[in-house]
């Protein structure tokens, strides 16, 4: 979910070490790596720290902060707050995909392979674009066979 490797695990978007609900309006997928680099830390906090510690030189300064040619602590504060505005956009589209009872009881009808299973979302989403697309405009219509609506 925060970035393009299989998600292994959920992460609680708000940490349940701070309050965060544990409940499905609060998980998201997420890798091994990525949930144990965001730890405790609120989204916002977790993609601010790795693109500031991305920007940090070997010597404890920051990377153009200041210099002629880079960008100002302002400018890099600035790109770290966009770079948490992506990362909430993201969330949260995946906080509504997975509260849409219809739309992942239509993803688990319409894969003949085994979804979730051991790909990860990303390849469906790639696999199946087309069909998404039109089962979304026609509101995830029912495709499970008649003997299984009951």
């Amino acid at each position: 979910m925060y970035c393009y490797n299989q998600a292994t695990s959920m992460d609680h978007v708000i940490p349940f070490a701070r309050g965060g609900a544990d409940d499905l309006s609060n998980l998201v997928p997420i890798c091994g790596r990525c949930n144990r680099l965001k730890g405790d830390r609120t989204p916002v906090e977790w993609a601010t720290r790795v693109f500031m510690n991305d920007r940090w030189s070997g010597d404890g300064t920051v990377q153009g902060g200041g210099r002629p040619g880079g960008l100002s602590l302002r400018e890099l504060h600035t790109k770290a707050h966009e770079e948490g505005l992506e990362v909430l956009d993201a969330v949260e589209k995946v906080l509504t995909e997975i509260a849409n009872v219809e739309r992942w009881r239509w993803f688990l009808w319409s894969t003949s392979i085994n979804y979730p299973g051991t790909v990860g979302i990303e390849f469906y989403r790639s696999f199946m674009q087309d069909r998404i697309k039109v089962a979304e405009a026609a509101g995830w219509p029912e495709v499970r066979p008649a003997h299984y609506r009951t």
